[in-house]
């Protein structure tokens, strides 16, 4: 028997319980034997029950303790990420009825709007159960990725149970023990030569590693990170709109997970290129705003939901906001672009990791604030519309243990709490602080944090660096040494308001304020784009309360740093900035089927300028708001079609 004819043998009996559904042969230039699909597993998981509880890795692991990675650091870590490709291979082809499947666990959060673990429809509830719009937004997707973590923990384990006893099974048992679900961090400074966007979501194969005789050998496999495919595809729950229509209804023409679509019929492929390329041209704008919200927010309701309305001058940017922006520059017509079916598209779950990460480091630093009692206006599938939450308000629909209680906000505060955390958060010294580690990661002299990119730098000067030299080292001419300006845009629109999602593109070029948003997107004059989701497909199947109007928000400031350099702007403040802004700030609407969007044909859509005067910051401090905080720059948008209007 060849060591391939062995490798094939251990890989059936993986598969003695499937029925095969979707199995390739691939050959590589090394001519490794490819590995088809695990076919769909039919018979029930140990731990499903008729009213599943979330427990996360503490359900397996107990006590023990390990950090979600990035993506691309988990993919240096050979056994770890072998974990997690059979793992999430065999979870995505358990069968669609099983509660705790991959399309199940996925539903939850949209269609099919069906009920999850005993949880009923409330009568005035509509979509799926996920608290968009909410204070409780991060908090709810905490125990729904728990429990998606837990899923993949048990399907890995299910795979690991059929190798051989030997080495390859024992390094895949200690993998398995340190494996947490990993996250996608966009804002942060790229790999050195790479760019925002990870490689390993983009192929649409990928090898993994399995026993072959008393050795082992690598094959390929669909990517489990790439797509999900439907089996099958669930035509009547995913209509987008009624049947016999002429409209087009991509919903139900695509059989897998698309990105930034090349058709919308069945034909359409994923076009992961161009998603990269978005992706980079907006990098620096999601690093600023993700260091403002860490930074410089200290009220954990203001960067809790994109809903929040500022008051005098604030900047209101969320957690949820940035995500937004995300979902709609992965998606882009395809099914991150629709909240309705985001979560079966196997990015989503990365994305929304990091949107936890960020709410772990946020309480990290602002320890004392967090969930209070608030008014929602949409309501979802167990919720009626303007329903308040507070910390104890059940994260439906969730249980926290078999006699059937909930997980609330308040008892999933501490994120350990599932057997998880995150790798800033582990080992802080009193000389290397959570605030010198987001300093690195986002701050205005962020560089590649990559363990790699780390490891090739040389050793550190004995001296650290001051705020002086830091400020002249990487901004001349720009910022003053003992002040700094900082500027944003607020962008307020209603929900919806273009039909679909959409994104708002910001330049610094009055000539860019009407054509085509996205085939300018590489203009040197773009500062940034932020986007707006929708809770349906169409606008005209909002109802009243899920109009609202919901913000985002696109960082000024480093533009503007340029622009002094380039000797476009004499200084960064506030007149000279506002003069400036008043004759060359311009801004465009986009979806992802209209890149031509008129501002104006955008229901509610208003943008201004908020700026505040800071203390530079230094390695272990952050900047601090002087003179009476952020304020409105009206000046600088008064007379603009949709810009606020000076008094």
């Amino acid at each position: 028997m060849t060591i391939f004819e062995s490798a094939w043998k251990y890989f059936f009996i993986l598969t003695l319980w499937c029925y095969s559904t979707h199995s390739s042969i691939l050959d590589s230039k090394y001519k490794h034997r490819a590995v088809g699909g695990i076919a769909t597993v039919r018979r029930e998981q140990a731990n499903a029950t008729l009213q599943p509880y979330v427990l996360g890795i503490r359900r397996f692991e107990g006590d023990t303790l390990q950090p979600r990675l990035e993506i691309r650091e988990l993919e240096r870590k050979p056994d770890q990420f072998n974990v997690l490709l059979l793992g999430l291979q065999r979870f995505q082809n358990v069968s669609q009825d099983n509660p705790l499947s991959y399309f199940s666990i996925a539903g939850i959060h949209g269609r099919p709007f069906m009920p999850w673990g005993g949880v009923e429809k409330d009568p005035q509830g509509s979509s799926g159960y996920c608290r968009h719009s909410s204070n409780i937004f991060a908090t709810w997707h905490r125990p729904f990725l728990a429990l998606f973590e837990e899923r993949i923990y048990q399907n890995a384990q299910e795979v690991i149970s059929l190798f051989p006893e030997g080495e390859f099974k024992n390094r895949m048992s200690e993998a398995l023990h340190s494996f947490r679900l990993p996250y996608w961090d966009a804002a942060a400074v790229p790999p050195i030569g790479e760019g925002s966007y990870p490689w390993c979501v983009q192929r649409k194969t990928i090898e993994v590693e399995l026993p072959c005789g008393t050795s082992t050998c690598r094959g390929f496999i669909a990517n489990p990170l790439y797509s999900y495919v439907f089996h099958p595809l669930p035509v009547e729950s995913f209509r987008s709109v009624p049947e016999g229509s002429k409209e087009e209804d991509r919903w139900v023409e695509w059989n897998r997970t698309i990105r930034n679509p090349t058709a919308h019929d069945a034909t359409a492929e994923s076009q992961d290129r161009v998603v990269a390329i978005n992706l980079d041209w907006n990098c620096d704008n999601i690093r600023q705003r993700t260091y403002q919200m860490l930074a410089m927010q200290k009220n954990y309701y203001n960067i809790s939901n994109n809903a929040v309305k500022n008051s005098q001058g604030e900047v209101v940017d969320s957690l949820e906001s940035v995500h937004d922006t995300l979902h709609n520059t992965v998606g882009n017509g395809g099914h991150m672009w629709q909240t309705q079916y985001s979560s079966f598209d196997p990015i989503f779950w990365l994305l929304h990791a990091n949107t936890d990460r960020m709410l772990a480091l946020w309480q990290g630093l602002h320890p004392d604030s967090y969930v209070t009692n608030h008014s929602n206006s949409l309501a979802t599938f167990a919720t009626p519309p303007k329903s308040w939450a507070d910390e104890n308000t059940p994260l439906l629909p969730f249980r926290c243990d078999p006699s059937g209680g909930f997980w609330t906000s308040l008892t999933v505060r501490d994120h350990t709490v599932f057997g998880y955390t995150y790798p800033e958060l582990t080992d802080l010294a009193e000389n290397d602080t959570l605030i010198h580690r987001v300093n690195a990661l986002y701050g205005e002299n962020a560089t590649s944090q990559f363990s790699w990119d780390q490891n090739q730098k040389h050793e550190p000067d004995s001296e650290e660096p001051t705020a002086s030299s830091i400020s002249s080292s990487t901004t001349p001419q720009a910022q003053r040494l003992d002040v700094q300006y900082h500027y944003f845009a607020n962008v307020r629109a209603a929900k919806g308001g273009a039909d679909k999602a959409y994104q708002v593109f910001v330049y610094l070029d009055a000539d860019q304020s009407s054509g085509d948003a996205t085939s300018s997107g590489n203009s040197p004059s773009m500062v940034g784009f932020t986007g707006f989701q929708s809770t349906a497909y169409h606008a005209s199947e909002l109802s009243p309360d899920e109009k609202q109007e919901t913000g985002g928000v696109v960082a000024l400031t480093k533009a503007l740093e340029e622009e002094v350099r380039a000797g476009q702007l004499a200084s960064l403040d506030e007149v000279t900035v506002a003069s400036y802004l008043q004759e060359h700030m311009s801004w465009r609407v986009a979806t992802a089927d209209n890149p031509g969007v008129t501002a104006e044909n955008v229901p509610d859509l208003q943008i201004e300028v908020t700026w505040a005067k800071m203390t530079p910051p230094t390695p272990s401090t952050f900047p601090e708001v002087l003179e009476g905080g952020f304020m409105h720059l009206k000046s600088a948008t008064s007379g603009k079609a949709d810009g606020v209007q000076d008094d």
